[in-house]
């Protein structure tokens, strides 16, 4: 077998954690503290609960792992899609700023029943955690074509492949079986962003099938069924196949300096439970209503500059982003979102509300944003811009400018930022001393000689 995914199954089967600075370690535990308190957020979430009982229903239980937040025991896989759900509702896990895939999810999914079922160690667990988030963002780094505006939600389809990497270094399989699990996994990619259009919840299930998908990618090449060697790169590769063009594919980046350079370095956490691309406007929101006292009925119009590309997904048409038909439907709207920052002065677990989706106030503010182009947040999509001006009736203006949203490569998140938004997810769900347990246990996850004991305490 030859080709890219065999190269890259080499390198994800022979890293260990000395082949990688300890600032990065840390940074990759950071990332699973920040995703495991989002999980444990939306664990009582109606679209969670669902989930498990779509589980159910689908596959009659199982054994061997559990969902977080659940002592029901389920099928790894069965438990890998629990988890994904809930990574993912709440449109408040981490994102990977190049390519708008929300790493850490998907990869936290799949893994954490697998080393649970296996006796694992946090090491083992980590060391595979990394690899798939590597891989996953370089991935995202191939086509220059970015997935939304071809119709396909890139966390879902790419994820299938990052974490089958990590399951099967989970599993021990070997680089040739690995390679096979990854050519696998392109019939199991999916992900169709057509619910972007209604609200439905379709999306939200998204890394709980990429997950799922990847633990039996991995199963099957276990026992010996092959995949295609050439599954990227060749001449019906993923990305040919799927974009149906011929954009100059940047192959190169899926193995160029790895172990060297690290991509997931470019992984931003969310600071608020919406669309990345929502981030800066939310915080240049705050930040006017913080320092200006703002007569909504006297306020004519806010003006929301934003990069041209992300025009479809959350600021068009008018009338689906001025009234979202569901909670999730409003967290890819700027309108509501920049208003609901406005009226309420704040943004967090408990936004987009029903009540906040019909509030006259947030409704009315709502028809006044309007979105222009900013060419220099164009220029560079690694960076997170935006600008956000209130003109009043009276003729006077307010305006912020966020540069680079705080958790990008450019304004990195300190732990300390990342512990506030663990403590405030997780509040009013786990007990205080569980969750300072569950700091200080992923904080030093390599320590840690079974990753079951880390989370046994949440077996509710």
């Amino acid at each position: 077998m030859t080709g890219l995914s065999l190269t890259m199954a080499q390198w994800a089967n022979g890293f260990h954690l000395t082949d990688m600075p300890e600032p990065v370690i840390g940074n990759a535990k950071l990332h699973i503290l920040d995703i495991v308190g989002v999980m444990i957020a939306s664990s009582c979430h109606e679209t969670v609960a669902s989930a498990r009982s779509a589980q159910a229903d689908a596959d009659g239980g199982g054994s061997g792992a559990y969902s977080l937040m659940s002592a029901v025991q389920l099928s790894p896989a069965g438990a890998a899609f629990v988890n994904g759900v809930a990574s993912a509702v709440l449109e408040f896990d981490d994102t990977h700023t190049v390519s708008n895939i929300h790493p850490t999810g998907v990869i936290v999914s799949a893994t954490l029943p697998i080393a649970q079922a296996l006796g694992l160690s946090g090491r083992e667990w980590l060391e595979a955690a990394i690899v798939g988030l590597e891989l996953l963002c370089r991935i995202g780094l191939v086509s220059p074509v970015r997935m939304h505006e071809v119709g396909m939600h890139p966390t879902s389809i790419y994820g299938v492949f990052g974490a089958s990497y990590a399951v099967a270094r989970l599993r021990g399989l070997s680089d040739a079986q690995t390679a096979n699990a990854v050519g696998t996994a392109a019939s199991l990619s999916a992900g169709s962003i057509a619910s972007f259009e209604d609200g439905t919840s379709t999306k939200t299930l998204h890394v709980g099938f990429a997950a799922a998908s990847a633990i039996r990618a991995v199963a099957l090449a276990a026992q010996g069924l092959s995949g295609p060697g050439r599954v990227f790169e060749g001449k019906f590769g993923w990305f040919k196949s799927h974009i149906q063009s011929q954009p100059d594919f940047r192959y190169s980046l899926l193995t160029e300096n790895l172990g060297t350079h690290w991509e997931m370095l470019n992984i931003a956490p969310k600071l608020f439970p919406c669309a990345y691309t929502l981030m800066p406007f939310i915080s240049a929101a705050l930040t006017l209503r913080n320092e200006h006292e703002i007569d909504l009925e006297a306020v004519d119009k806010i003006r929301c500059e934003i990069m041209p590309r992300s025009f479809q997904t959350v600021c068009e048409p008018l009338s689906e982003k001025r009234r979202p038909l569901s909670s999730w439907h409003g967290r890819i709207s700027l309108q509501h979102t920049v208003a609901e920052a406005l009226v309420l002065g704040r943004f967090d677990k408990n936004a987009y509300t029903p009540e906040s989706l019909r509030d006259p106030v947030i409704n009315a503010l709502a028809d006044r944003v309007v979105h222009v182009a900013d060419p220099i947040a164009a220029a560079d999509i690694s960076r997170s811009r935006g600008v956000v001006a209130i003109r009043f009736k009276d003729g006077r203006e307010i305006s912020h400018t966020v540069e680079d949203m705080l958790g990008t490569r450019s304004n990195p998140a300190s732990e300390a930022d990342y512990i506030k938004k663990f403590r405030a997810n997780v509040e009013g769900v786990i007990a205080p001393d569980e969750a300072e347990r569950l700091i200080d246990a992923i904080l030093h996850l390599e320590t840690a000689t079974r990753v079951d004991d880390v989370f046994a305490g949440l077996r509710v």
